[in-house]
Parts: structure tokens; C-alpha cells; sequence
């Protein structure tokens, strides 16, 4: 197993030698309250996508809520609108609207800066999945909307992932005469695409709603298909990124429905969620993997407990925290709730009702982030207690860890220095084993800030491979005050736990 060491303390903007250490707590707590309201257009509507797709992406403090809009009355194209948070939700820029065609069911993801967005689009006079990217974090967007699909039938329904450059994209494609499932792809971060689609579901029947996850090279693909007789839930991967797949899974095998899967993976556990009427109405039920889909559990657990409607989940994992939302009828009007598990889907914990208004709520995304010791939880879906549609969002906010003082300055199996210091932008972290300076290569190396509290404030690297001795970081958006970088590596050496601390001081 990977063992995690090494632990460096930024102290910005200090002139004192400050020895301090992150503490873990536990600081899972409530839900913020009330409800953000992010859209307020009387008159529109403004909606969230199925399950299948997420229309919430977070990355460190930035989250970013893609949604489509359209004039209440009588039928008009919608468009695609964008809003994002750089401080996990606490306040959102204006909105920005993101296409002006007719746009519908939009999903998102991000990597490092990239925010890459998926959706289908009837300019064309037939539904085509079309693609659009900023590089800074949705501060700018590209001015030409990508056509990704070319076809004279409906493509539609698409979800996005991204891993590293790699962004996949899967859509429901009407070519063959009926409703099949479609990959594609983009190895430089969206710039360019592959020129063939892939056709993954492989039986001649209605196959809809699908639904990506990526960890490392693996691409994981779930979907309902009808060719049974009735709708089941189907799976397949692929181990190289997208180049082949594997044969087709059937998950499920019960005389009822199972519609609209929900698929997150973290490391080797693969978790899909998706809403069955096995029990006579519709319930939410679960189901994992812990060898990277290559088998699955026997048992559909469900996750839903009091006999009412329970649809349209919507799935994220961080760390061993599993996160569900879905929209549930049991309270008499469509609410949001939730459930959690924090053993990686062995337990859950009870459902947990995030909304409390009049009028439906429905269309629900979730996201989530690692903050310490804790995650940031985030939460999307389209609310109709103003009279209309419109997006609201609810968070859970971690706290972070406690930060106390401690002694362990001194650092046995690894030194570190950092030049220059003080900074204003970038600094470099200079790293040896057992005082050598000789070069090596370090394997899956994470290298994290927090802020004083501990929380989580910026990733500048997450489980890559790196050679040598010195890593240069970008501090350039950080404010005065004190920080804590920890890294965390497995070097394959005997003992591959470190840990040290190290002061630095940003002058800006």
C-alpha cells in the first residue's frame, strides 16, 4: 500500500519562526443554510441536467455551475449560462452566458485551469453534442463552439470526464436507428478530437442516459439499456484511456426498471448509483466495485428508505466519502436529498433532506473536494419555489484542520530548502533524501496548500510522477497571511514516509 509523508509549512507575509503542524479533527458538521438562489429571471426557466451529467465541477476553492436557460412560454431554444465561485461557494461571479443557439443539457468538468463543457445542441436542425473550454478557469471562454458529432440523427444527453489532458465525453446517438451509446475523446485538454466515435453499446435496443468516470487510465461508462426486455443497467471500461474496450456488463438483474445510472471512482472503488422499481416505486439503489470494475458486488443495496419516488441520482466520491443526492416525492412535492457513506460505500448513513420549500426541486448535481481532513461538499439542482425554474445551490463547507504549535522542525530522512525567500510569485522547493542530492524519480506525488485553519486553498499537484530535486511552485493568487504546502509522495524506497516542515515568506 502507498504510504503519504512529507508535510512542508508555507508561512507567508511572517517574520516569525513559526513550528506549527495540521491536527486532524472531526469536523463533519451541518449544511449551510439558506439556499443560494444563483438565477433570477422572471419569466425563464433555468435547469440543471439528469443524473447522468453533472453540471457542478469543483477544483479547490473553484466551483463552477453550468445551466440552461430558456423563456418560460411556448417552446424556444435555450442557452447554455455559466457561474463560478473562487472562495468554495461563499459568493458567485456574474453569470455568463455561454451560447445564443439551441442548447440544452449541459455538463461539466474541470482539470488544473481547464473547464471543459459538453451539451447537445438543435442548431443544426437535429440534436449534436457540442463542446466549448476556458483555459482560465472561466474567466474567458473560446469564441467558436465545437461540433463534435455529424450525423443526420439525435445525439444527445452527453457527460463529460477528465483525467490529466484527457477529457471523454459519451452521448445517447440515434444513427443506427435506435438510441446507442457513443464515446469520443480529446488527448490535448479539448483542442482537438477523434475523428471516429466509438459505438460502445453493442445490441441492436434502446440504450440511453450515460454517465463517465475517470481515475488514472482507466474510463469507466455506465448506462440503461433495453434490449432484456425491460431497462437494466449496463457497464464497460476501458484500461488505456479510451483506445479499446472491454466487453459490455449487465449490473443489474431484477423483472423491474433500472433507469439513469450515476457513475465517481477514487483510486480502485468504482461507485454507481441509479433509480429502480423493483420495490413498486422508484428507489435509489447502489452498487460498487473494488478492483477497477473488473468485478462487481452481488447485493444492489438501496439507499432510499421510505416508499415514495425517488429519482434521478447523482453521485461524487472523495477520498473514502461517498456523496449521493437525488430528488424524492416522500415529502409531497419533489425535495432534495442526500446520503452519505464514509467507508467507501460498505455503510451509509441516513438520508438527509437539503431542502425545505415550497415547490419542486429536482435536477440535482453534486461535487466535492478534498479540504484537509474533511470535504467541501457542493450541491446544484433546479428549484421551483419562486414560480419558475430557477438553479439554486446549497454547500457543506469544511472547516479545515486546527493548526497548533509543535516542535518537529528538524527534518532526519529528508531536507528541504526554498529559494528565493522571501517571494512575490514562484518559489522553488528544493528536496533531498538522507542528505543526497543525487537525482531520482519520485512516483504519485501530491503537493497541497492550506491556509492557516487548514483548509484547502490550492493543489498544485495531484499523484505525478516527477524527476530530480526541486519543484518550482506558482504562488502568484495567494494573499498575505500563513500557509501550510503539504506533499505527500511514495518513492518505492524501504522507508517512503517523510516528514518536514519549512518556512517561506510571500512579500507582494
Amino acid at each position: 500500500m502507498k504510504r503519504w509523508g512529507l508535510l512542508i509549512v508555507l508561512a507567508a507575509c511572517s517574520s516569525q519562526n513559526l513550528k506549527t503542524s495540521l491536527r486532524p479533527v472531526d469536523l463533519y458538521g451541518q449544511w449551510e443554510n439558506p439556499d443560494k438562489r444563483l438565477t433570477a429571471y422572471p419569466g425563464y426557466s433555468d435547469y440543471g441536467s439528469y443524473g447522468n451529467a453533472w453540471t457542478i465541477a469543483v477544483r479547490d476553492t473553484m466551483v463552477h455551475i453550468v445551466w440552461e436557460h430558456r423563456v418560460t412560454s411556448g417552446v424556444n431554444p435555450g442557452e447554455l449560462y455559466y457561474r463560478k465561485s473562487i472562495n468554495s461557494g461563499s459568493s458567485f461571479d456574474p453569470d455568463t452566458q455561454l451560447t445564443t443557439e439551441d442548447s440544452h443539457h449541459p455538463s461539466v468538468a474541470i482539470r488544473d485551469s481547464i473547464v471543459h463543457i459538453i451539451w447537445h445542441d438543435v442548431r443544426d436542425g437535429n440534436a449534436e453534442i457540442y463542446y466549448k473550454r476556458s483555459i482560465d478557469n472561466g474567466e474567458t471562454w473560446g469564441i467558436i463552439d465545437e461540433r463534435l458529432t455529424d450525423d443526420l440523427a439525435a445525439s444527445n444527453y452527453p457527460s463529460v470526464a477528465v483525467r490529466d489532458s484527457i477529457v471523454h465525453v459519451v452521448w445517447m446517438d440515434k444513427r443506427d436507428g435506435n438510441e446507442e451509446i457513443y464515446y469520443n475523446r480529446s488527448v490535448d485538454n479539448g483542442a482537438t478530437w477523434g475523428i471516429i466515435d466509438e459505438r460502445l453499446s453493442d445490441v441492436p435496443a434502446y440504450s440511453g442516459y450515460p454517465s463517465v468516470a475517470v481515475h488514472d487510465s482507466i474510463v469507466y461508462v455506465v448506462w440503461f439499456d433495453k434490449w432484456n426486455g425491460n431497462c437494466e443497467i449496463y457497464y464497460n471500461r476501458s484500461v488505456d484511456n479510451g483506445e479499446t474496450w472491454g466487453a459490455n456488463e449487465r449490473l443489474t438483474d431484477d423483472l423491474a426498471n433500472s433507469y439513469c445510472p450515476s457513475v465517481a471512482v477514487r483510486d480502485s472503488i468504482v461507485h454507481v448509483v441509479w433509480y429502480d422499481w423493483r420495490d413498486g416505486n422508484e428507489e435509489i439503489y447502489y452498487k460498487r466495485s473494488v478492483d477497477n470494475g473488473a468485478t462487481w458486488g452481488i447485493i444492489d443495496e438501496r439507499l432510499s428508505d421510505i416508499p415514495a419516488a425517488s429519482n434521478y441520482p447523482s453521485i461524487a466520491v472523495c477520498g473514502s466519502t461517498v456523496h449521493v443526492v437525488w430528488y424524492d416525492w416522500r415529502d409531497g412535492d419533489e425535495e432534495i436529498y442526500y446520503k452519505r457513506s464514509d467507508n467507501n460505500g460498505e455503510t451509509w448513513k441516513n438520508d438527509e433532506r437539503l431542502t425545505d420549500a415550497v415547490g419542486m426541486a429536482k435536477l440535482v448535481s453534486v461535487a466535492c473536494w478534498d479540504c484537509s481532513y474533511d470535504y467541501d461538499v457542493h450541491v446544484a439542482w433546479t428549484d421551483h419555489r419562486d414560480g419558475n425554474e430557477e438553479i439554486y445551490y446549497k454547500r457543506h463547507k469544511c472547516e479545515g484542520a486546527s493548526v497548533e504549535e509543535s516542535e518537529e522542525l528538524k527534518v532526519k530522512r529528508l531536507e528541504l530548502e526554498v529559494f528565493p525567500n522571501p517571494c512575490t510569485k514562484k518559489t522553488v522547493i528544493h528536496y533531498s533524501l538522507n542528505g543526497n542530492r543525487n537525482d531520482y524519480t519520485i512516483n504519485d506525488l501530491r503537493l497541497t496548500i492550506y491556509d492557516l485553519s487548514g483548509r484547502l486553498v490550492k493543489r498544485l499537484l495531484d499523484n505525478e510522477v516527477i524527476s530530480g530535486n526541486k519543484i518550482e511552485v506558482n504562488l502568484e493568487e495567494l494573499t498575505n497571511g500563513i500557509y501550510f504546502v503539504k506533499m505527500e509522495t511514495h518513492t518505492g524506497l524501504a522507508t517512503s514516509s517523510f516528514t518536514a516542515t519549512k518556512k517561506l515568506t510571500i512579500l507582494k
